[in-house]
């Protein structure tokens, strides 16, 4: 082991190392045409000029496991039980500035973090072994070597001031030394704060094409507790990528359904699998996965010999297109049970979920009078050309529970998914052209707005009545995408609206319409009865699209879809600012109260073809993934990406989006004895740690019966050894508040939320611990 390094990450082509004043970043890649396999490299370093003297990295974020290293026979270069980490941290370099190093996928990330009054002129890193240093046009830094030319994108930053998130113009500075070297620091803009903190920007956690050299497209995503990410679609390539093993290797029809099961790294399958017959079109629109790791898919099927198991519920082709219910083991090498869903007409699988007894809850449409309904379900005969229909089949997929039409005299389409609460309920969005859609006494809208509407229904456990069903919609043409539901029971819908009167919200974060057509978010409260918020989202003169909605345990609800609009609303963090041509993908992220943006961002490459983000899912850690379909030979990819290539003529995308720092939530509420005041919530918050800087949000929720509405959010940071105090005043009887710190090491215990008499008198305490999601790269201290 080298003596000058504390600390080293290594990975396929890269090693980065870590001393007390330098970085080493070391590339590396086989040319066998050229060099019969030799190895060509280069090494960067860089030099933290004029640091603090003493200055030692230390590991940050302590991961699971451990690392061993024994060199030839001597004990003395035998090391054993090295602790693993996920960042390195650079303390005081420069007076009251930090330098903390995360790699993610291959690509080193690194923050400068400034406390207030330090000066951002002390920041100077020295490259050596580049043999030019430049800027290009887009304010990129570049790294001319002779194994090609590395970038450094040029830098975001933006901090909190005020409750309000600023951009901060941030620029790299190349500065030339007393000895003739060429320097690396930074400048910034006029409205940079010094006396506030910057906030941590979110990264591109991988990115990777999927697909071969036909057309391939990706509709829907699930992620497990442990971080892998399950995705479906259709393909028509011979040579899609499949794995040994799995449950079928060869393409069956003209297209068929694809199941890929990505690990957390977003790097290597752990398995990939067609599923289809040899008819013209097999495709999968939806997928749930379970604890064990089996995966739910229901989709369209156009085979007579799609794959169905012996038992299982519908085994004959029904004709036209059915839909079709399958759920395969862990290993993705074979099937538990497969199952047509369909009559004599066209049926198609739009949503699937699962509960925690192996139930499948599906939804889609269908135009069979015979479809396969239950005695005794909501709606036994079909009301129109087309209609919504919500099944439940058992676990061992050999009946159905209940069997519902969903719809009126008009075309109705179940394409906005499904979701089940604890009870059984379950949830549907969709679309409807009927102006008598079954919808409920006191819902948000009992009356069709004209030419279609969106929906929004929750059907009881037992699938023979409506909770609620409402109209979702103005005066033009609207629909209804995909539907999530939070712990509450409050529905949030995406979509698509060209009405100017689209029913909006006051205070929402847009409620402007733009022409031609607009995305929007909507927010159903449990009851139905009325709208939390509903917001548009879209850029001017573009066509924009929501097409996929999940929601976290902070009430943060997210989407994607697409937009060809190049002033789409994206934030200063986001990983593409810019529109790139024709049809971009985007993500969105909303506070809880629909007012504002946190997080938004184009996804797409410079066209001239489409890219579209199809569906989204979250993770515990409120991390975000995607999948679509892309058109684009540049669309956005990370380092070490499974494919970092198109293939074919349009391929599928999954792209994870890992927001940084640890995050811990709590609650308190005015219920617990805690001593609130009924006027409203008092709490202080203190930063215990004395180095580094905490992010804290908070959302006060009012509370009445199930419901729980947002009324005030607050985004702010909290400096070291700091109390900061926050009242959330109002004529409610019951109060909460939900609160999350990010931007600490997981394992310390440095912040504590203490509800107060309104006085300012602590009556409890609420300690936070933070934690931190999965790994996804591991830094190791060299002995």
């Amino acid at each position: 082991m080298d003596d000058r390094f504390r600390f080293e990450a290594r990975g396929p082509g890269y090693r980065y190392a870590f001393g007390s004043d330098r970085v080493w970043l070391s590339f590396h890649r086989a040319n066998p045409v050229e060099n019969g396999g030799e190895a060509h490299g280069v090494t960067l370093v860089w030099e933290l000029l004029n640091a603090r003297p003493g200055l030692v990295p230390e590991g940050v974020s302590a991961d699971q496991g451990t690392f061993s290293y024994f060199r030839g026979q001597d004990p003395a270069y035998h090391y054993a039980n090295i602790p693993l980490y996920r960042e390195v941290a650079y303390r005081q370099v420069w007076p009251g500035i930090d330098l903390v190093f995360q790699a993610c996928e291959g690509k080193l990330k690194y923050d400068v973090i400034l406390s207030p009054g330090a000066r951002l002129e002390d920041v100077k890193l020295l490259c050596q072994g580049a043999e030019e240093l430049r800027m290009d046009d887009d304010g990129n830094l570049q790294f001319v070597t002779p194994l090609g030319t590395f970038a450094d994108l040029k830098p975001v930053a933006y901090q909190s001031i005020e409750n309000v998130v600023k951009p901060v113009e941030c620029r790299f500075a190349l500065r030339k030394e007393a000895d003739g070297s060429r320097s690396v620091g930074f400048e910034t803009g006029e409205e940079y704060r010094p006396d506030y903190a910057l906030v941590i920007d979110p990264i591109l956690a991988f990115s990777t094409y999927l697909g071969g050299t036909d057309f391939d497209q990706g509709h829907a995503i699930a992620v497990d507790s442990a971080g892998n990410v399950y995705v479906t679609g259709d393909t028509g390539s011979a040579d899609f990528p499949v794995t040994p093993g799995a449950f079928d290797t060869t393409l069956g029809g003209t297209t068929d359904v694809f199941v890929t099961k990505f690990d957390p790294t977003g790097t290597a399958l752990v398995y990939s699998t067609y599923l289809g017959g040899s008819g013209t079109g097999d495709q999968g629109f939806g997928i749930a996965v379970d604890a064990s790791g089996h995966a739910y898919v229901t989709g369209a099927a156009q085979s007579a010999d799609f794959p169905v198991t012996p038992g299982a519920f519908q085994t004959d082709f029904g004709g036209g297109i059915d839909g079709f219910v399958t759920k395969l083991n862990p290993a993705g090498t074979a099937l538990v049970y497969s199952t047509y869903l369909g009559g004599g007409g066209s049926d198609i699988g739009r949503g699937i979920a699962v509960d925690a007894s192996g139930n499948a809850y599906m939804t889609g449409e269908t135009t069979s009078a015979d479809f396969p309904v239950t005695p005794g379900a909501f709606q036994t005969m079909i009301g129109g050309g087309s209609d919504a229909f919500v099944a439940k089949l058992n676990p061992a997929g050999t009946a159905l529970v209940y069997s519902t039409y969903l719809g009126g005299s008009g075309g109705d389409f179940g394409r906005g998914g499904i979701a089940i609460d604890a009870s059984g309920s379950a949830y549907v969005a969709g679309t409807t052209q009927s102006a008598n859609f079954p919808v409920t006494p006191g819902c948000v809208q009992p009356l069709f707005g004209g030419v279609q509407d969106a929906f929004a229904a929750k059907l009881n456990p037992l699938g023979t009545g409506l909770v609620y069903s409402t109209y979702l919609g103005g005066t033009s043409s609207d629909s209804g995408e995909s539907i999530a539901i939070d712990a509450s029971g409050n529905a949030y819908v995406t979509g698509q609206t060209f009405s100017a009167d689209f029913p909006v919200t006051a205070g929402a974060f847009d409620t402007t319409f733009e022409p031609t057509n607009m995305a929007y978010i909507t927010k159903v409260n449990a009851l139905g009865s009325a709208l939390v918020y509903s917001t548009y989202l879209g850029g001017s003169g573009g066509n924009n699209e929501g097409r996929g909605i999940t929601v976290d345990s902070f009430g943060h609800a997210s989407v994607t879809g697409s937009t060809s609009a190049a002033d789409f609303p994206v934030t200063p963090d986001a990983i593409q600012p810019l529109y790139g041509d024709n049809q971009d993908a985007f993500v969105t992220r909303l506070n809880p109260s629909g007012s504002a943006l946190i997080f938004s961002t184009y996804l797409g490459g410079s066209g001239p073809g489409l890219d579209l983000g199809r569906k989204i899912a979250s993770d515990a850690s409120g991390n975000l993934y995607v999948v679509g379909d892309t058109e684009s030979t540049d669309f956005p990819v990370t380092a070490q990406a499974f494919q970092p290539e198109l293939a074919g003529s349009r391929d599928a995308f999954v792209a994870k989006i890992q927001f940084a720092g640890a995050f811990s939530t709590g609650v308190l509420d005015n219920r617990s004895g805690a001593g609130m005041l009924a006027s409203g919530l008092h709490v202080l918050i203190s930063n215990e740690n004395a180095d580094e800087f905490a992010v804290i949000e908070i959302v006060a929720f009012y509370l009445s019966g199930t419901d729980r509405i947002p009324y005030a959010h607050e985004l702010f940071s909290l400096a070291p050894n700091t109390v900061a105090a926050r009242n959330f005043a109002a004529s409610f009887d019951a109060f909460e508040i939900q609160y999350a710190i990010s931007g600490l090491a997981a394992g310390d215990t440095l912040v504590s939320v203490f509800p107060t008499d309104g006085n300012g008198n602590a009556t409890a305490s609420g300690r936070v611990l933070p934690t931190e999601a999965a790994p996804v790269f591991r830094i190791t201290p060299v002995p």
